[in-house]
């Protein structure tokens, strides 16, 4: 039944929604059968929901939602697991605040379903009876019903029947255990993260109920505490007007549609902590990568073709996306921008030169005054321009060439006006009269910070502690103290180049910047150079591999080193979102990331960088030889040794913990007895 279940899975084919009948269930709500609950009224449904989610879960999805969006795997625009009939009957959870107990149960079943074909009601009171959580009547979270799911396993309702209160006493060790629950997902919330784990199965999930809320389309954008756990069953894009889930519902099958409801995506905070409960993990799909990068060396206008092979070692069939990452929010020039809310971009890492750093003296004039052109000890490459000094303004902004402006009234980048060659991490109207003081930092070899201190606004409704990081050759870092409460919608933050033709704005008179946050600026070469054949995407079947042809051309690029990202998006619930570094080295000098020996091509290159606690740094090896990898501070003094033996020729990846040590710049030295490669790699807590 299994395998016929698979090849089921694979066609999707798919029935409208009014024609849906759920496994078990009666044809109309008029046969079927009524509970002492069926006549409770909306509000007093409301009464009795019952979901209470946990701090910590709150901080973990929190992390969760900052994982980049992964390709939607299955363009169908419905899916719907009871076309398949491996959805249980509806229930009802009565007087008792118990949603979190049925949502949870009710996509266990599922699961169960979908894997043995074999339909089990499960007890919904073994939870309420059993649970080792605070989970109760007055409310609880799933997790306590798969914990005990996991721990001891689920019992038949019939042992353990529903009495909507947890008083009644826990005789799970009189039942035969019915399943086991092997392990649970959480999901992301965003749309292609909720869907493509719906094609593994139902999910429990979360909502806010409002007092008016209703089955067909309740459309309510916004969405207080959530209070109320469900499980989504599928998706129908062309319901409510711009899509819907499928939910299944606690409230016996008299309400609704048979008990289920269509909700806009989006609505009442639908999907936000959904879970996916893991019965069998061997009937899931599994992928193996066998490449952890590419590296790609070519001669100039050359071209190489590699493979990188999906293995499906599961049960189910693996959908699969892989494309090229692209930057955006990028200039004409290459640079982009990254904040500390995306998942790749910097971590937040105040530094503090009040004490290390000198104090910029702006004279009789601290409302609006340039500090000249102070050096920052070392040359700084600006869109391809190298600088060797800073100007600073009082009103939030730096150049490398404007020794006299004060402007003040900030405008949208980039702009030919003057100031140019302009790092503005936070510009608008501030002042030095009442209080704060500007700082700067060098260390006269490749880094050099600038500090706002409790620096107010003209308007004297915020005070605002910024600074700029400068580490050389290239590398932009804006981070974010305390800022506001007041003026966060009076400013522009962004960098352009000296005639104020290029540049990028981050945010210019709208309320984006908050306290404990940065902002890194990259240099990218556009991605004109990869080629993914038959735009990589396709269905695995179980036991199965397949192969993607990856070609990289070197055409007019000149010799250097190009890096970008495939990022590969998988319906494996336990690997559902990988990026994988492309690395395209042409010609045949030396580069910033490697160099040609006798024997081959040696690439070094660590990512990310710069890095918080850990990074990864990826070599290769053009012939079998004894390699040393070694850290390095500033003084030339080892401070660790990650590899340190014979490699065969390959690529290879070590990750550096760096927890233990201070920030600052670091060198890491790859070695062997005919060659030797250094690299810098910055560490920010």
């Amino acid at each position: 039944m299994r395998k016929a279940l698979i090849v089921l899975a694979a066609s999707l084919t798919l029935v409208l929604f009014s024609k849906t009948i759920m496994a078990g269930q009666k044809n109309s709500a008029d046969n079927t059968p009524t509970n002492q609950y069926s006549t409770m009224t909306l509000k007093e449904r409301i009464a009795n929901l019952g979901l209470v989610i946990p701090e910590d879960v709150k901080e973990r999805f929190e992390k969760l939602d900052k994982l980049p969006h992964p390709t939607l795997l299955d363009s169908s625009p419905r899916f719907d697991w009871r076309d398949f009939g491996r959805v249980t009957p509806v229930k009802d959870q009565g007087g008792c605040g118990s949603c979190w107990d049925f949502a949870a149960t009710g996509a266990f079943e599922s699961s169960i379903l979908i894997a043995d074909d074999v339909s089990w009601n499960l007890s919904e009171q073994q939870v309420l009876s059993c649970n080792s959580g605070i989970s109760s009547c007055n409310g609880g979270w799933m997790e306590d019903a798969y914990n005990l799911f996991m721990d001891y396993g689920a019992v038949e309702e019939s042992c353990m029947p529903y009495h909507a209160s947890d008083t009644i006493p826990c005789i799970q060790d009189e039942c035969d255990v019915a399943a086991v629950l092997q392990n649970y997902e959480d999901i992301p919330f965003d749309l292609n993260s909720l869907k493509n784990a719906l094609l593994n199965g139902p999910l429990s999930t979360t909502l806010m109920v409002y007092d008016d809320f209703n089955w067909n389309c309740y459309d309510h954008p916004d969405w207080n505490e959530l209070n109320h756990a469900v499980v989504i069953v599928g998706w129908d894009d062309n319901l409510c007007g711009g899509g819907a889930w499928l939910v299944k519902n606690s409230w016996g099958p008299q309400w609704g549609h048979m008990g289920y409801f269509q909700i806009p995506y989006g609505s009442c905070g639908i999907g936000r902590y959904s879970q996916l409960p893991i019965y069998d993990d061997s009937a899931l799909p599994e992928m193996i990568v066998d490449k952890d990068s590419l590296i790609f060396n070519l001669s100039s206008e050359g071209e190489e073709t590699q493979t990188l092979t999906l293995e499906n070692t599961g049960g189910r069939n693996l959908y699969y996306n892989l494309i090229i990452k692209t930057p955006t929010n990028q200039d004409s020039f290459g640079y982009y921008w990254l904040d500390s809310e995306s998942p790749q971009g910097p971590d937040y890492s105040w530094i503090d030169i009040t004490t290390s750093g000198e104090q910029i003296d702006f004279g009789s004039h601290p409302d609006n005054d340039n500090s000249g052109k102070l050096p920052l000890g070392f040359d700084f490459t600006f869109y391809g321009v190298d600088y060797n000094s800073i100007c600073v303004c009082t009103n939030g902004w730096a150049s490398f060439t404007e020794d006299h402006a004060t402007t003040y009234n900030n405008y949208p980048l980039p702009a030919a006006l003057p100031p140019n060659a302009l790092l503005a991490p936070y510009w608008d109207d501030l002042t030095l009269e009442d209080s704060g003081s500007v700082y700067l930092y060098t260390n006269q070899l490749d880094t050099t910070i600038v500090s706002w201190v409790g620096v107010d606004n003209v308007e004297r409704d915020g005070e605002f502690t910024f600074q700029v990081i400068l580490v050389a050759p290239d590398t932009i870092i804006y981070q974010y103290n305390d800022m506001g409460p007041g003026g966060l919608d009076r400013c522009s933050i962004g960098m352009e180049n000296d005639s104020g033709r290029m540049g990028l704005q981050v945010a210019n008179n709208e309320e984006f910047i908050s306290g404990h946050r940065a902002i890194q600026f990259l240099l990218s070469e556009p991605m004109d150079w990869a080629d993914i054949e038959n735009n990589g995407n396709g269905i695995i079947p179980p036991l199965e591999s397949t192969e993607i042809p990856i070609t990289c051309s070197a055409g007019e690029h000149s010799p250097g080193s190009y890096d970008g990202i495939l990022v590969l998006s998988a319906s494996d619930p336990n690997s559902p979102y990988r990026e994988l570094p492309i690395i395209m080295n042409v010609g045949s000098n030396a580069v910033d990331n490697g160099v040609n020996t006798p024997n081959g091509f040696i690439a070094l290159r660590n990512y990310p960088n710069p890095f918080n606690a850990t990074t990864t740094i990826e070599y290769s090896v053009p012939a079998k030889s004894h390699i040393e990898l070694s850290i390095y501070n500033l003084l030339g003094q080892k401070v660790a040794t990650l590899v340190d033996g014979y490699k065969q020729a390959g690529t290879y990846s070590v990750g550096w913990d760096a927890e233990n040590v201070s920030s600052g710049v670091y060198y890491y030295r790859l070695a062997s007895d005919d060659w030797n490669l250094v690299q810098k790699m910055v560490l920010l807590k």
